[in-house]
């Protein structure tokens, strides 16, 4: 009875320590797809390709796969716990989606069973590894602006094992082993250095040997690792500096005809990258429309909204419409009544410049306005 009750403490024990495990890996995910929503709505950032150095970290949770150990006296299995695991990065981006990275690492499991029996024991293990990685930056996810990446890495690990049970076929000793890795995860871009995310590592620990208590060596095989990792990355490179605004050419000044025709006289504003706020020259330009507008006793004034090609669509309709609604309160303030201005926003729809996707053009992020005389 007294080793019934044992085996069900152990266990029990055993799954708590893995649902306290899974609490956490649950609430860091939770916590960083809250920050990241709350982000969202006050300031959209959306994901561009890394270029030049970076430096991150990241924390979470290790699974250990079982190993069965081999040597000439006997075999054992060892079963594991659920650990926790840290890495840094010491990357640099090629501004086209790839990265280069150096990662130290660090694993840590409990040693759960040998042979069935409980041990009191641990498995540790330190990494250096190469990473390539590739960011999928022109995918965006439709609700928040999420980032996918994927990649390789290849290098160095140190493995410590202290496999003690009472049964007597014992591990205790270290080994230095080839490691490779696959590579997955999601990343959120806080600003335009800072980027979150969530990561997973499937890492082999390859053909790992380790020393007995007898003084003989035991085969572990290879050691497959799966880790999940809450992430933070800084990014050391600036986005490039948007070029000036284009100014439009004045119009010339019609000859004053005996019956002028009715005609709609259109003025563009331009705006910066990724702002619905308008500059000192697009505020003269706006002024020189309400000038015209107050003057040929306009009947109507049209402002329509426009944007560039980077970010996703519906993110670039509901900008288009706020640089359309920045034009009409400048309108009011210089004098034109409201009931006269109507606005609308069509995004990337109709381009002054025909781009490609992710192309910041500023001619095409601008605001037309269109004053329509009496008879029109």
């Amino acid at each position: 009875m007294v080793g019934l009750r044992n085996k069900i403490s152990r266990k029990s024990a055993a799954e708590f320590l893995s649902a306290r495990f899974l609490l956490i890996g649950v609430s860091t995910a939770a916590l960083i797809t809250g920050a990241a929503s709350a982000y969202a709505q006050s300031q959209p950032v959306q994901g561009q390709p890394t270029r030049g150095f970076y430096i991150g970290g990241a924390a979470g949770a290790n699974i250990l796969e079982d190993n069965r150990f081999r040597n000439g006296g006997g075999n054992s299995t060892d079963t594991y716990d659920w650990g926790y695991a840290g890495t840094l990065s010491f990357g640099y981006g090629l501004g086209n989606g790839l990265r280069l990275e150096l990662e130290p690492g660090y694993r840590n499991n409990a040693v759960d069973r040998v042979n069935g029996r409980a041990a009191d024991s641990r498995l540790q293990t330190a990494t250096i590894m190469g990473n390539v990685l590739y960011d999928l930056y022109q995918v965006q996810t439709p609700w928040i602006p999420l980032t996918p990446h994927i990649g390789a890495g290849i290098g160095f690990a140190h493995v410590w094992d202290r496999s003690v049970a009472p049964s007597g076929n014992n591990v205790s000793g270290d080994t230095n082993r080839l490691a490779f890795q696959a590579i997955g995860g999601l990343d959120y871009s806080l600003t335009p250095n800072q980027k979150v995310g969530v990561d997973y590592r499937y890492m082999v620990v390859h053909d790992a040997s380790f020393p007995t208590v007898a003084g003989g060596s035991a085969h572990a095989g290879d050691l497959n690792n799966h880790t999940i990792l809450a992430t933070y990355r800084y990014e050391f490179n600036q986005p490039p500096a948007p070029p000036p605004p284009v100014q439009p050419a004045a119009a010339p000044a019609p000859p004053p005809p005996p019956a002028p025709a009715p005609v709609a006289h259109p003025y563009e504003v331009y705006f910066e990258f990724d702002k619905a706020t308008l500059t000192p020259d697009a505020r003269q330009v706006v002024q020189q429309a309400a000038q015209n507008a107050l003057q040929g006793n306009a009947t109507q004034i049209v402002a329509t909204g426009h944007t560039d090609t980077v970010g996703t669509d519906s993110y670039n309709l509901a900008l288009s419409k706020r640089r359309a609604g920045a034009v009409r309160a400048e309108l009011i303030r210089d004098g034109v009544s409201g009931n006269l201005i109507s606005t609308s926003g069509v995004g990337e729809s109709d381009l002054a410049v025909q781009t490609g996707q992710n192309v910041n053009e500023p001619r095409n992020r601008r605001v037309e306005i269109t004053v329509q005389a009496p008879g029109m």
